[in-house]
């Protein structure tokens, strides 16, 4: 009897040994958290800029053109609205979706998402895409990160679009 339960346990740590275990999302080895929205102009006046949001709620604007401000500005937001936005992502299943949606039309700007977290990216690229199968919720996502960054202090000029371009 005894010498079963040795053999027993002798196996058990064997086998357990070659389990290989995942080892636990931390701080280390998650990587970076960074959220990015994308918008590039169309023929006519659409904004081109290019807002990054990182996990310790750093916000980057790069305004391009169309904008109300070119170049670099920085903002803030609270780790709270990050994990808020990360959730959002994860309820419309974003790691699931298509990379790209394109709708068969010409003079759209094309918006794109790009999600990075534990060590992985993905990015979802929006041409017309609610005409091309796109879930409605990936435009909702495109205007909540909008709204969490508050880009439209950057981009809009008293509430509307900027329509002239930038001056050198």
């Amino acid at each position: 009897m005894l010498r079963r339960a040795l053999v027993g346990l002798v196996a058990t740590l064997v086998l357990s040994a070659c389990a290989a275990a995942a080892p636990a999302p931390t701080p280390e080895n998650a990587g970076p958290v960074e959220i990015v929205l994308e918008r590039t102009p169309c023929f006519g006046f659409c904004p081109d800029y290019r807002v990054t949001i990182s996990g310790d709620g750093g916000v980057l604007f790069e305004g391009r053109r169309f904008v109300n401000v070119t170049g670099e500005q920085h903002g803030q937001i609270s780790p709270a609205e990050v994990e808020a936005l990360l959730a959002r992502f994860d309820a419309i299943g974003f790691d699931e979706l298509r990379s790209e949606y394109r709708g068969q039309m010409t003079d759209l700007p094309t918006t794109t998402i790009t999600l990075t977290r534990n060590g992985r990216s993905k990015s979802v690229l929006d041409y017309g895409g609610v005409s091309a199968g796109m879930p409605r919720a990936v435009r909702e996502l495109q205007d909540e990160i909008d709204r969490v960054a508050g880009t439209s202090r950057w981009v809009l000029r008293d509430g509307r679009p900027v329509r002239d371009p930038p001056q050198p």
